[in-house]
């Protein structure tokens, strides 16, 4: 029997923007909302390929996160929604 390994690939595609530790800059690869949920994260500059970085807390526990020079407040269910990966992992890669 062999078990699922997940490739580094896959790990990255795992990480969330919830888990995120701040000011952690990461760039964001997909949107797991639906199209209605998403359009407004889309109209504000939320796109597949933007950087992201967790900059501090709202009192009640939300993100409040700078989306490429703009700062944005989330809820923590959309941040959960939203796949990103290190940018570290990036220039590794290079």
């Amino acid at each position: 029997m062999q078990l699922p390994v997940m490739t580094e690939q896959d790990q990255r595609e795992d990480l969330r923007l919830g888990d995120v530790p701040m000011l952690q800059e990461v760039e964001l690869v997909s949107i797991d909302l639906p199209v209605e949920l998403a359009e407004p994260l889309l109209e504000r500059g939320v796109l597949p390929g933007c950087r992201i970085c967790p900059v501090r807390s709202s009192p009640g526990g939300d993100p409040i996160v700078s989306i490429d020079g703009s700062l944005l407040a989330l809820r923590r269910e959309t941040a959960a929604c939203l796949c990103v990966k290190l940018l570290s992992s990036l220039q590794d890669a290079d």
